[in-house]
């Protein structure tokens, strides 16, 4: 089997039968094996580490300063302001939309690898409704990507942010934009588990949550999708600024439907993935 974790019985709701034991085994390979670790360093270099690089360290080499020099005051503010912008940017489009389409990668086998291997049955023949057995591994994925990504790096991207644009960004505020960080990456976690359990296509699986990563950069060809997909959430859309950004910065939001629509497809894909696991043949 793919975990030597053991099983034991438990007593729950006929729903969530079983839950308990499948949430302990899927942790397990989280938390007792170096996944999390990994996760934590990929995301470190990628997010916080390109950040680092093009806000911080490049803005401060003496070849920047000396262009820098030779610019008037305010020729040189305005450049300050757009390398403080693109940290910003770079920061919440790499947690939210690159971080999302790594999320789908590996959450791709989340079922079909369970599946293929047999685990799935072999797992389903025991007092374990598929019910649980679906929100147990939902539930345990999305923990780890809390913490290894949402918490984990959002600690250690609001010094570099700090660093990056000199500004004080209020604790609250900030926790209230890696939310809707964490809100991205929960609608792909969830939209790649709900197309795992309609197809064995890994394929399929991964492609349609990275097609509608990329549709982001033609918000002008799609522009219903634009306001419904979870896209502004951290990304700017010619309607609206980056939310995460306004929230971050302390502006107000100019309006809340992708917000609203993102939490409602979440949850229609648990649904509809519950529902579709519950006709599966093993």
């Amino acid at each position: 089997m793919a975990s030597n974790v053991a099983l034991h019985p438990t007593r729950n709701h006929r729903w969530f039968s079983g839950f308990g034991n499948i949430f302990s085994k899927e942790n397990h390979q989280w938390w007792g094996t170096r996944k999390w670790l990994i996760q934590v360093a990929i995301w470190l270099v990628l997010i916080n580490g390109f950040v680092l690089l093009m806000s911080v360290i490049l803005p401060n080499s003496p070849e920047t300063k000396d262009s820098l020099q030779t610019m008037s005051a305010s020729e040189a503010a305005a450049v300050k302001a757009e390398i403080a912008k693109l940290g910003l940017t770079l920061f919440f489009v790499f947690s939210g939309l690159i971080a999302g389409a790594g999320v789908a990668v590996f959450a791709q086998d989340a079922l079909i690898g369970e599946k293929r291997s047999g685990t799935a049955a072999w797992l389903l023949s025991k007092p374990v409704s598929r019910t649980a057995f679906l929100l147990a591994k939902l539930a345990a994925d999305g923990i780890g990507i809390l913490v290894t990504i949402v918490i984990v790096q959002g600690a250690i991207g609001y010094f570099v942010l700090r660093a990056a644009t000199g500004i004080s960004f209020q604790v609250p505020n900030f926790l209230a934009a890696m939310g809707l960080v964490a809100m991205v990456l929960f609608f792909l976690l969830s939209l790649t588990y709900m197309l795992g359990s309609l197809s064995d296509s890994r394929g399929l699986v991964v492609g349609i949550p990275l097609l509608l990563l990329t549709l982001a950069q033609y918000e002008n060809m799609v522009p219903v999708l634009a306001k419904t997909m979870p896209w502004n959430l951290v990304v700017d859309m010619r309607f609206s600024n980056s939310m995460a950004i306004m929230l971050a910065k302390g502006e107000p939001l100019t309006f809340i439907t992708p917000i609203i629509s993102t939490a409602v497809m979440t949850v229609l894909f648990i649904v509809v993935a519950a529902w579709r696991m519950n006709r599966e043949e093993f």
